[in-house]
């Protein structure tokens, strides 16, 4: 009998042959492996979280000054006893107060001014400066500070210069005002990338309301603004002063010249004294003070944050963004932008690219142009140590980063998934790395490795798993976001069908994450280039990377031009990959 159309149609294709005992014995697999992979990566996170802490802690309670902890029997608080009788805690808890009250000072006012012009006003260009303005970011932060050394130093510092030849006022970049101006810059940014939404979230409509009835523009930012804004500026403020608090290449570069310590660069001057004589029980003990100090700044900043729900502006379809019209004061307002931003981002950059093409260091000229040399760069990248150096460098950078984001992606995906008990734990114990002065970190991972028989001690994989261990909360919260913003009814369809969880992962999950984790690896690329703390506690003979040399070169050789050379190079690598972050951040919209 011949079959119709419809009727072949509908007829169901045979069912394929399965091997029930293949089948199930790749179930066992699946089943068996899930739990291991689970075991281990908690040991993983847990060693690099917690082991470093834990190694910190019982070195500030040895009994040591140059011997290594672990070689001094018995526990005691001799080392706190020293520190807190020392006249030398009192001067530099003065100074880290000042440092960081007043980097905080400087970055705020910068930050609010310009998110309120950027967001709030009719000010020409904001659509050009708001980027420029987050220029710094994307600049290691050892850049910065020997950018600013070399245009504010009193002796040929154009800016320096210029102050002192048209107003006579004498500046001296290697201050403790020099150390908060540049803080202050360098922190701006991220202030600003936290105050700003905050700023275009608020409903025009309470701002005409209070101008209807009369109030002044002081008034209605006094009573309207600032207080719908207070969550994000405290947060913003609280993180500030632990990347302040943490901050070490500032200090070191502009304040050791004068002897200026903050606790950072005590802990490292302790740990690497020109003497060659590392004082360990001294330096544990003012790490252990400096990480209890960034733990309470956390905690404020984590109650802040839950809080910022309070604050809300319901808004409906009716919102719209009326700006604030600068009327008269549009011109010299956008003046005094262009003013700060040629100050705070080009002028250091071309007093960089000057010095790396002079034959030495000397103020900027015309009749200089004349004299312009690619020596320098010819001389750093033909010294004999250079091809070493620069895979080193390379090893640093791509396997932190690549390793960085795949912990990040099972730690985001565990706590949102709940895949095993104490997962959300897990995942918000790596915040406490946050609040790790990379200093005090490095420090910690340094006692790990002199202690334990692992053979990674004086190699790259020692600045590796520390690097890895310090961008583990931001890279992780990196991934959270985007996970957050996923739809869950695609995994949900795809669970229906039969699809496990490793196949969700791998066709549905990892696809729609690839711009977060995209942009994750390159910011942890990026830091990892200029990270110097870190590198410069752990770096030995064999495993020296370009930031290191940068130092060396800048503070210890005084070879100015090489050093600019060096930066510049650092600064390329830097805005390439942020181009490349921007550049596929584009084409995915699109």
């Amino acid at each position: 009998m011949t079959m119709t159309t419809a009727e072949q149609t509908a007829t169901p294709p045979p069912t394929p042959h399965r091997d029930p005992g293949h089948s199930g014995l790749a179930r066992a697999g699946r089943f068996a492996a899930g739990p291991l992979v689970q075991l281990a990566m908690i040991i993983l996170v847990g060693y690099l979280v917690l082991v470093p802490l834990a190694i910190l802690i019982y070195s500030s309670l040895k009994p040591t000054t140059t011997e290594l902890p672990f070689q001094v029997p018995g526990l005691s608080l001799a080392n706190f006893e020293v520190v807190f009788s020392s006249s030398r805690l009192i001067e530099v808890t003065v100074n880290t107060t000042i440092y960081v009250v007043g980097s905080l000072l400087v970055a705020l006012m910068l930050s609010l001014s310009l998110a309120y012009l950027f967001e709030r006003t009719d000010l020409p260009g904001r659509r050009v400066l708001g980027p420029m303005a987050l220029a710094p970011m994307s600049i290691p932060v050892t850049v910065i500070a020997i950018a600013w050394a070399l245009t504010a130093n009193p002796a040929n510092g154009p800016l320096a210069v210029a102050l002192r030849e048209l107003f006579g006022i004498h500046i001296d970049i290697y201050s403790l005002p020099g150390m908060i101006f540049v803080t202050g810059i360098f922190g701006m940014p991220s202030m600003y990338l936290m105050i700003a939404p905050a700023f275009a979230r608020l409903n025009p409509e309470l701002e005409e309301a209070a101008a209807t009835a009369g109030a002044p523009l002081s008034r209605r930012l006094r009573l309207i603004v600032f207080p719908l804004i207070g969550p994000a500026v405290a947060a913003a403020s609280m993180l500030l002063v632990v990347v302040a608090l943490e901050g070490f290449a500032i200090p070191a570069i502009l304040g050791l010249p004068d002897q200026i310590f903050v606790y950072s660069s005590l802990i490292q001057y302790s740990l690497q004294p020109p003497s060659g004589v590392a004082n360990y029980g001294q330096a544990s003990a003012y790490g252990v003070l400096v990480l209890l100090l960034s733990l309470v700044m956390l905690l404020v900043y984590r109650r802040r944050v839950r809080d910022a729900d309070r604050y809300k502006v319901v808004v409906g379809k009716g919102y719209r963004q009326n700006r604030t019209p600068l009327g008269r004061w549009r011109i010299p307002v956008l003046l005094v932008v262009l003013v700060y931003m040629f100050v705070a981002v080009v002028l250091p950059l071309l007093a960089l690219l000057w010095t790396s093409l002079s034959p030495h260091a000397r103020a900027m000229s015309l009749s200089g142009l004349s004299t312009m040399t690619i020596e320098p760069y010819l001389s750093v990248f033909t010294a004999p140590q250079m091809g070493e150096i620069l895979i080193n460098t390379a090893q640093v950078a791509l396997v932190t980063a690549t390793a960085t984001t795949a912990i990040s992606v099972w730690l985001a995906l565990a706590a949102a998934r709940r895949q095993f008990w104490g997962s959300q734990v897990l995942f918000e114990a790596t915040f406490l790395v946050f609040g790790i002065p990379a200093v005090v970190l490095g420090a910690g991972v340094l006692f790990v490795y002199l202690y334990l028989p692992i053979p990674i001690y004086g190699t790259v994989w020692i600045i590796v798993v520390a690097l890895t261990t310090r961008y583990l909360a931001r890279g992780s919260r990196m991934v959270q976001t985007a996970l957050l913003q996923l739809d869950d009814g695609l995994t949900e369809a795809a669970k229906v069908t039969g699809a496990s969880s490793f196949t969700v992962t791998r066709t549905i999950i990892l696809p729609l994450l690839k711009p977060a984790l995209w942009r994750c690896w390159f910011w942890v690329f990026v830091h990892a280039l200029g990270e110097l703390p870190i590198a410069l506690l752990l770096t030995g003979s064999d495993n020296k990377t370009l930031v290191v040399l940068l130092w060396d070169t800048f503070t210890s050789s005084v070879d100015y031009p090489e050093a600019s050379a060096l930066a510049v190079t650092l600064l390329v690598v830097s805005m390439i990959t942020m181009w490349l972050v921007n550049r596929r951040g584009a084409v995915e919209e699109s």
